[in-house]
């Protein structure tokens, strides 16, 4: 028998529970849990706090990072934990909270044995992590013979590139903590964008509250806090606390 339906039933039941939950209580917020990067990991610290200064209540639930955009689109999640301010031109029911929460580097790390000198439109093949939009949409445009491998998480990117099974790899918000052994690597900072909290579009109300509770959490020095607890960089450039819209790079 096939091992992946037991999976798939799984996954399905998590989102009919979560579309039970928001049917039963729409004051409970159901986002996707963070993943094992310090900038996802701040953000979710961050968020729960501001929620909990609300007094709404949510909860973080595994769900895969592609199909966790799908779902907060139909609005069987509330909303995106943190992404950058393209994946709305995709998911046009997402709506962002108008704060950075932090910026986000694209990383590409190139294997100097394999490719000595390359860029990410020169190597031969390149992995990255499946669901991040911003990595895909970069990847869409390079020549068509350059092996593109996905990733369901950071650590199984970083074991390919270490075990020199690709030529780079792509990370987003994620940077490797040390050269690998066996070969010489060097990291190319592609780009810099703001990441944002996004919620469903029925939830539009709640974008300017949710932000004036952020700003608040980034005077009272709880922000700084998490940021330091968790290892992340302050945005190079945040909204003024009265702008209402989020914008998709600075300059």
């Amino acid at each position: 028998m096939n091992s992946r339906w037991p999976r798939l039933g799984f996954i399905i039941c998590l989102f009919l529970a979560a579309s039970t939950a928001l049917a039963s209580s729409e004051q409970k917020l159901i986002f996707r849990s963070a993943l094992d990067t310090p900038a996802a990991q701040y953000s979710q610290a961050l968020l729960s706090e501001a929620y909990k200064a609300m007094g709404i209540p949510v909860e973080f639930i595994t769900v895969p990072l592609g199909r966790s955009l799908i779902e907060s689109n139909r609005g069987n999640l509330s909303g995106e934990l943190a992404r950058v301010l393209e994946a709305t031109q995709s998911y046009p029911n997402l709506r962002a909270v108008p704060y950075v929460l932090f910026d986000t580097d694209v990383n590409l790390y190139v294997n100097q044995t394999k490719c000595a000198g390359c860029s990410l439109s020169t190597v031969n093949s390149v992995v990255y992590i499946r669901g991040a939009v911003i990595l895909e949409n970069m990847l869409q445009v390079l020549p068509s013979d350059i092996k593109l491998i996905q990733a369901a998480d950071t650590a199984a990117a970083r074991q390919l590139y270490e075990q020199q099974k690709v030529d780079a790899a792509l990370f987003v918000a994620y940077s490797l903590p040390e050269h690998p052994q066996g070969f010489d690597s060097m990291m190319q900072t592609l780009k810099t964008v703001p990441d944002y909290h996004m919620l469903h579009k029925r939830y539009q109300p709640l974008l300017q509250a949710l932000a004036k509770t952020l700003f608040k959490l980034e005077a009272d020095g709880t922000a700084a806090r998490l940021r330091q607890q968790f290892g992340v960089a302050s945005p190079k450039h945040q909204l003024q606390s009265h702008l209402s819209q989020p914008v998709a790079e600075f300059h």
